[in-house]
């Protein structure tokens, strides 16, 4: 019995610690902006750019190379020359061979360049710093929309939530309710007639809850989705619509912005400041390049190697500089210069673009968030009133004084209602995020 015992005590405790707490909105979108693959990726991309600045750095640093070679020769090579060299009595036009060299040679040298002037360096670091800072641009915009989507997300399956919750309730209360006119029934205070009617009511919330139950998996998997939470593991949040809702109505909105707050905006700002970049290193193409080289070698040739009576090291040393002039090419850094003009133009038109775009988005998501506020103001004052029917025919029905038909029509109104009301908790909870969205905080 012990050791059931103890299986039993670890195994609770391992439930107890794999319970996980419901997730609030802060909670989702700090996870989201943890494990969202889409900023990984980001990541590596700015990560990437780091190396991409070093990388562009290396060209502009000297560089050393060594070299060792070995060389044996089973037949040295040789060479011709007039035989009276060697025997002024030879015949005329008759030559001689010699060895060109030894059987075998060692060559050890060390080469070094260094870069002393090309415009287009410093440009194209320059440009590496800054596409990293693209980079970095898009990532935060992409951390926008991941934030916002998330948001969005959460609201939805917070609204099927709350919608389930309210469902609940109603079936609740028409339970008891049918429990009563069956009671009733019995008694002969109540017609059978209206049994079957709260009967039917109650089958139709049921088979609503089902329905809604399914609509709560797809918003949850979409939130997990938003989240990268793994689809296999479940998900509880936890909020309050009208509290949000609340909060946004007393907090009005300002609508001063910048479009320098939109992220998007700062990046085709990025991207026009490369496309500078890009002309002014073409430009430098036209401009002289100077590198410094500097060489040294040591030649050993023997037949034998470590013979030390034959002749030893021969050494060179070298020390320059070239300079590449250019003349002409085709007019290929023209059409080059050309064409990242075009592009720059394009970006520019792009940035006119999107101010226009995101005044005409600013405008409709306020004029959107005032009539979700208006809209719930109207469901308020319709709430209240469907709540006054519903209590009075509910207390005529059961003074007898009102049908089961009524009383099923107030219950209806009420729960409709009810589901616009959350419904326009949530398109004010939703308008205001769309809006925050559209000035780019």
């Amino acid at each position: 019995m012990r050791i059931w015992t103890v299986i039993t005590v670890f195994w609770l405790a391992g439930l107890s610690n794999s319970t996980a707490q419901p997730l609030t909105i802060e909670d989702a979108v700090q996870y989201a902006l943890e494990h969202n693959f889409e900023l990984r990726q980001g990541s590596l991309e700015v990560s990437d750019a780091d190396a991409r600045i070093s990388e562009t750095l290396a060209t502009g640093l000297p560089t050393l190379d060594g070299n060792l070679r070995y060389s044996y020769f089973p037949d040295v090579p040789n060479f011709l020359i007039p035989a009276q060299f060697a025997d002024p009595e030879a015949p005329e036009g008759s030559f001689i061979s010699l060895p060109a060299g030894t059987r075998q040679s060692v060559n050890a040298s060390l080469d070094m360049n260094a870069l002393i002037f090309d415009g287009s360096f410093f440009v194209g670091l320059r440009a590496a710093r800054v596409f990293k800072d693209l980079t970095e641009k898009e990532v935060d915009a992409t951390r926008q929309e991941v934030r916002w989507k998330v948001k969005r997300a959460f609201y939805s399956a917070l609204l099927v939530s709350e919608q389930i919750g309210e469902l609940d309730s109603n079936i609740e209360n028409v339970g008891q309710l049918l429990d009563e006119t069956r009671a009733l029934h019995r008694e002969g205070f109540a017609e059978l007639l209206d049994v079957r009617r709260l009967e039917l009511n109650y089958n139709t919330l049921v088979s609503q809850r089902d329905q809604l139950s399914g609509m709560d998996t797809i918003t949850q998997n979409l939130l997990k989705f938003q989240m990268a939470w793994p689809m296999d593991e479940p998900i509880e949040i936890e909020g309050d619509l009208e509290k949000m809702a609340n909060e946004w109505r007393v907090n009005k909105p300002e609508i001063d912005y910048d479009y320098d707050d939109r992220p998007d905006f700062r990046v085709l700002q990025v991207t026009e400041e490369l496309n500078d970049i890009n002309i002014r290193q073409i430009q430098m193409g036209y401009f002289p390049k100077i590198h410094a080289f500097a060489s040294h070698t040591q030649n050993l040739q023997r037949d034998d190697l470590f013979n030390r009576d034959e002749i030893g090291w021969l050494q060179t040393t070298s020390i320059g500089a070239t300079m590449t002039i250019p003349i002409f090419d085709g007019f290929d850094k023209r059409s080059r210069i050309q064409r990242a003009r075009i592009g720059k133009e394009k970006v520019l038109e792009g940035q006119n673009q999107l101010r226009h775009a995101i005044d005409m988005e600013v405008k409709n998501q306020h004029r959107h968030y005032k009539n979700a506020q208006r809209a719930l103001e109207d469901a308020i004052q319709l709430l209240d009133l469907s709540e006054e029917i519903y209590q009075t025919v509910l207390t005529k029905y059961r003074e007898g004084m009102s049908t089961s038909f009524e009383l099923i029509q107030a219950e209806q109104d009420l729960f409709d209602s009810r589901l616009q009301y959350l419904n326009a908790l949530y398109e004010v909870v939703d308008s205001r995020t769309q809006l925050e969205q559209a000035l780019g905080r």
